[in-house]
């Protein structure tokens, strides 16, 4: 794919497609520096739920103050919780990337990594794939600054290995996948 970078100025047709995403989580978006951890931003279930739960106010004493920001775990304790900002953060990224001469293939890979997500959240704990998901998100975002998008449509099997592999859901029947037959389960779950 060429490089189509830096993102366009212009961000607001982008934004009225997405009214419930603040623009400067667009802009963060299309330039690659929204952290894979504060993708619930893009959740419409759960804007307000995320703002009010950071945000701490007393009504009698007139503070407000800033708590921590909850672990990955807990702002995304479950696939769909997961998939659906990705899915948005997907859009906002095809919107920008197709409107400015990116391959008409730039779906194809997010598409890829999304049933990746599905396939592994089924044979691995949750936490682990979560984990996978923020590191090779990370990756991705490396990537995209450098106008290359082709990165969704692999798997980081260095990821795999480091986060995947050692947290393997037991079978319904009692067996797990072991290490050695590792090429074999990640064969199928690309397949």
């Amino acid at each position: 794919m060429g490089s189509i970078y830096p993102p366009s100025q212009d961000l607001k047709p982008i934004a009225a497609i997405f009214p419930h995403v603040d623009l400067d989580v667009i802009a963060s978006i299309v330039r690659h520096d929204l952290p894979g951890a504060e993708l619930y931003k893009l959740d419409s279930r759960r804007i307000l739920e995320s703002t009010w739960n950071i945000v701490e106010m007393s009504m009698d004493e007139s503070t407000v103050s800033l708590r921590a920001a909850p672990f990955a775990i807990e702002t995304y304790p479950t696939l769909d919780s997961l998939l659906v900002p990705l899915n948005t953060y997907f859009s906002v990224l095809c919107v920008e990337g197709l409107s400015h001469g990116q391959s008409a293939l730039l779906p194809c890979h997010f598409f890829r990594y999304s049933s990746h997500l599905v396939k592994i959240a089924a044979q691995y704990d949750w936490k682990a794939v979560l984990s996978y998901h923020l590191a090779s998100f990370s990756r991705r975002c490396k990537e995209m600054r450098k106008g290359d998008y082709s990165g969704w449509g692999r798997v980081d099997m260095d990821l795999m290995e480091e986060f995947l592999v050692p947290n393997q859901k037991k079978r319904s029947y009692g067996t797990v996948f072991t290490t050695s037959s590792a090429c074999q389960s990640w064969e199928l779950i690309y397949a």
